[in-house]
Order: C-alpha cells, then sequence, then structure tokens
C-alpha cells in the first residue's frame, strides 16, 4: 500500500475535514483552516468522516486521506463505508477495514454486515461465525453452523444487537455481552450510542438498555422512536415528543410534531410551522417556518431560510453564513461546506468562515 505525505497541515483533530471541486474541477481538501489540493481530476465518489476520507479517484483506484496523509489503499473497490473512526470496504467477497493507517482483513468470504461509528459486526461465511471488530480485535459472537439462514442484527455507533442461533437477542456493548430477551418477544428494536430502545410484546412497552442497565420507559407502544448519541426520542401514545437521555425522560413537545429527524447530538422538528432544534437539554426555536432544506451532523445544524440565506445552528448558537444564492452546500462533522454565486467556495470551521479556490 502506497502511502503519501500530505505537507503542511496542522495536527489532526477530529471533525473538521470537508471536500470539494474548485472551478477547473480540481479536489481541495479542508483540514482544521488549511486547504490542499489532492486531485487534480474529479472523484469517482467520496465519503467524509471524523478524521479520515475515504474515496474513489478519477481511476476508481480507492484512496484515504488519513492524519496528513494519502493512502493508496487499493486498484478497485466493490463497496465501502466511511463512518466517524472507521473505513470499511469490500474487495469482492472480502471485507476489510481501514482503522487508525492500518488496513486489516475481516474476513475471506464475508456475508451480510453492519457498521458503526466504533464497530463492524459480520458474518464469515467460510467459519459461519457471527463476528464484531471492536478496538482492534475480532470478537466471536455466535456460531451458526447449524442455522440455515444467516444471523440477524443492527448496529449502533457503539452498540449491536444480535440474535444467536438459539433465538435469543444479547447486546455487545463496549466489550461486554447482556441478554436481551428471546427474539419473538421483541416486537421492534434500534440501537444508537451508548443506547438501545426495544418494544417488548405481548405487553407493548417500551423499554431501554442504557449504560449496562434496563429502563422501563413507556406502557405503551410508542408511535416512532429514533436513535441519537446517548438518547432516544419518540412519539408516545398521546402525541407527545418525548427524550430519554438515562438519567430521565422529558417531554419535549406537548404538540405532535409533523416531522422529527435525529442525527447524532441533535432533534430536530416541526410544531406549528416553527422550525426547532433540541441539543443538549435544551430547546431552541430557529424560525417561524420550515426552511425548504436542512442538513446536520454530530453538533451542527446547517439551513436555508425562506429568503434564501445560508445559516447554521453551532452548539447553541445561530448565525448566518451567507446572503447569496447557495448552489449546494453540506455538514460534515464540525464543518459546513458551501458554493455560491460562479462557483464559489467557503469553508465554516469553529465559528470561522474559510475562503478556498
Amino acid at each position: 500500500m502506497l502511502i503519501i505525505a500530505l505537507l503542511g497541515l496542522n495536527s489532526l483533530n477530529a471533525q473538521q475535514l470537508a471536500l470539494y471541486s474548485d472551478y477547473l474541477d480540481k479536489v481541495q481538501l479542508f483540514d482544521g483552516g488549511k486547504f490542499q489540493e489532492i486531485e487534480y481530476l474529479p472523484l469517482t465518489s467520496y465519503q467524509i468522516g471524523n478524521d479520515a476520507v475515504g474515496y474513489e479517484d478519477n481511476a476508481s483506484s480507492f484512496k484515504v486521506y488519513y492524519n496528513h496523509y494519502l493512502f493508496n489503499v487499493s486498484d478497485f473497490v466493490s463497496d465501502y463505508t466511511v463512518t466517524d473512526n472507521l473505513i470499511v470496504f469490500n474487495l469482492n467477497n472480502q471485507l476489510k477495514v481501514f482503522d487508525n493507517g492500518d488496513t486489516k482483513t475481516l474476513a475471506i468470504h464475508a456475508g451480510e454486515y453492519r457498521v458503526g461509528d466504533d464497530l463492524v459486526a459480520f458474518y464469515d461465511k467460510q467459519k459461519y461465525l457471527l463476528n464484531v471488530y471492536y478496538q482492534g480485535e475480532i470478537i466471536p459472537l455466535d456460531d451458526v453452523l447449524a442455522s440455515e439462514d444467516e444471523p440477524e442484527f443492527v448496529a449502533g455507533e457503539n452498540t449491536l444487537v444480535y440474535k444467536d442461533a438459539q433465538g435469543y437477542l444479547h447486546i455487545f456493548y463496549r466489550g461486554e455481552l447482556f441478554e436481551l430477551l428471546f427474539a419473538e418477544r421483541a416486537k421492534d428494536y434500534k440501537a444508537g450510542r451508548d443506547i438501545v430502545a426495544f418494544v417488548e410484546t405481548p405487553v407493548d412497552n417500551f423499554q431501554a438498555f442504557y449504560g449496562g442497565e434496563f429502563f422501563q420507559l413507556e406502557d405503551f407502544e410508542p408511535k416512532s422512536f429514533k436513535m441519537g448519541d446517548g438518547f432516544v426520542a419518540y412519539i408516545d401514545s398521546n402525541d407527545y415528543l418525548k427524550l430519554f437521555d438515562g438519567t430521565e425522560t422529558k417531554t419535549i413537545s406537548f404538540d405532535a410534531p409533523e416531522e422529527y429527524e435525529v442525527t447524532d447530538e441533535l432533534l430536530v422538528f416541526h410544531v406549528q410551522n416553527d422550525f426547532k432544534v433540541h441539543w443538549r437539554g435544551k430547546t431552541y426555536t430557529l424560525e417561524s417556518h420550515i426552511p425548504e432544506s436542512y442538513k446536520m451532523d454530530h453538533n451542527i445544524l446547517a439551513y436555508i431560510d425562506e429568503r434564501g440565506y445560508l445559516k447554521v445552528f453551532d452548539r447553541g448558537t445561530k448565525q448566518t453564513l451567507n446572503y447569496e444564492e447557495i448552489n449546494e452546500y453540506d455538514c460534515h462533522g464540525n464543518t459546513v461546506f458551501y458554493n455560491y454565486g460562479i462557483n464559489s467556495n467557503e469553508i465554516y470551521y469553529d465559528g470561522k468562515i474559510y475562503t478556498g479556490e
């Protein structure tokens, strides 16, 4: 694997990466306040994580930018997923992971797999094993040799729920296993960061696993629920929007939201034409209308208001980034990239705006 050093950048800090093509279609990388050209031809595809960028170059070779180095990983890639901390990719039937600068083979013949920020759950068809890759190790979870079907499992950012060969659900969390319940009694279950939520039949009560403990949240099944970083947001049987964060259950809105979304630490919802966000215990009303579009990641929410202005909510504060017509924009980590006018490019990061080529 060829490794190329990219000079002139500061030491790596997470969540500070952005990528775009300039007016000559050269690919520019933003890393914590500095720009650098990494390719002179347009990319076939790319995905951005906390501290790495995975991409297919113009010739479809697979490369990774990580910690100021450009890794030529493979001449091709069948599929790949970039999370905050891991890059998982297929070379035909092989499943591999790029982790902290190293590439490791997880399975020669892989079946289904699920990827979180901190783990990879996968079925090894050659060994008939359900495994999880966590903190640099492959940990066997269940032998499915006697089963005719591939195992069932869902992954959160650092949690995993799987059904074993005997039909029981288990939670893998920070290297430990916790028995959940018999799979036939689980009407629905989802995984997030540090939290798993589920509905148990026949009584259909709503429960959560958080930090190694179990909590009953509601006597009745919620109408919907969505997972975040350390919390679950849900619409209860009375149409209230609620949130459980491991310490208490809070009612966020007594009015039923027209829509709500959860990404990482952010809960965004619409109530009576108000555009609101809940972050770290506090609800903020951002606009008295619903934006034509919005995007969010980690602690940042970017949106275009009714006048076409690009605005950002960043860890409790709101500001306008640009008053001109926006051609495109996106959020990655703690950055907002936007293109406006005749191919002008800017990056918002850590309260500042940086102008690129």
